[in-house]
């Protein structure tokens, strides 16, 4: 696992874990896309938090080309995409995880 993507993944592990502590009845699923990005062709990987019972996810996306980057996708199971925008990796505090995750599953 490259650095940037393991940085992100433990910042979003704690963040789901704060997330779970104040939203008991809201489940969500983390998935770390290391692999599954490259072998479609996409110099990228990608963390998702889904919520399954709202049909929402957030999506974390980690380009090669922008390494100090991470690009965050609001979006459903389907892969629509209502809203996103793009974050320095190193000021994307696990406080400001779990903001959008309230922000987007509540």
């Amino acid at each position: 696992m490259r650095e940037p993507l393991k940085l992100l993944s433990e910042r979003v592990a704690v963040a789901n874990d704060l997330f779970y502590e104040k939203n008991k009845s809201t489940d969500t699923v983390i998935g770390i896309m290391d692999k599954t990005l490259r072998q479609q062709g996409m110099n990228a990987e990608a963390i998702s938090v889904d919520c399954i019972p709202l049909n929402k996810k957030i999506v974390f996306l980690l380009h090669d080309d922008k390494p100090d980057h991470v690009d965050i996708a609001f979006g459903n199971k389907a892969g629509d995409i209502s809203a996103s925008s793009q974050h320095v990796l190193k000021d994307l505090s696990v406080e400001h995880i779990v903001a959008f995750m309230v922000d987007y599953f509540s």
